[in-house]
């Protein structure tokens, strides 16, 4: 619930989630990640997909409300996508107002490209798309620089599971 308006119409239902989720994992070269705390509590997930050539699109990030796992797990994402997958570029979508976001995204080194008028509908409602590329020798500029934020992140992270221990299966 907390992600509906910030990055697109999501499926209203458990059901419906499943059936995307189902069609998703039929795609070949899209990788979906689900983000836990070293103790396997899930926080959220990640996707790396629409891969073209040695790009390809970074993002369908959605974190636990509370939790400040997103530096570290995008970190993670992007050393898969650059070291693992060879890419050379990542690209992100995300929806004009999600300003948590769109401030990540430059703190991690994407460059904004433009930005697509109405480009997509969510609540009924057309929003703009702010489109950001970043490039493997940008992020390798740029992560050392937000390698403290990830650590102290780590630090809150295994606080917050400590506090939640035995609501493994509990997501809300």
């Amino acid at each position: 619930e907390q992600a509906r308006g910030r990055i697109g119409d999501s499926a209203k239902d458990a059901a419906s989630q499943g059936g995307w989720l189902a069609k998703y994992f039929e795609r070949a070269g899209d990788y979906y990640f689900i983000i836990e705390t070293l103790g396997g509590l899930p926080l959220g997930a990640y996707g790396i997909y629409d891969q073209t050539g040695d790009s390809a699109e970074s993002g369908r990030w959605v974190i636990r409300p509370g939790v400040p796992a997103a530096v570290p797990s995008a970190m993670l994402a992007f050393d898969i996508a650059f070291d693992t997958l060879g890419l050379q570029t990542l690209r992100s979508k995300t929806v004009s107002t999600n300003r948590a976001v769109l401030s990540l995204n430059r703190k991690f080194g994407f460059e904004e490209t433009r930005v697509e008028p109405n480009a997509q509908i969510i609540d009924g409602i057309a929003v703009d798309m702010v489109h950001f590329v970043l490039s493997r020798e940008n992020w390798s500029k740029t992560r050392e620089r937000v390698m403290p934020l990830a650590q102290l992140a780590e630090k809150q992270v295994a606080e917050w599971e400590t506090l939640h221990r035995g609501s493994k299966n509990e997501f809300a």
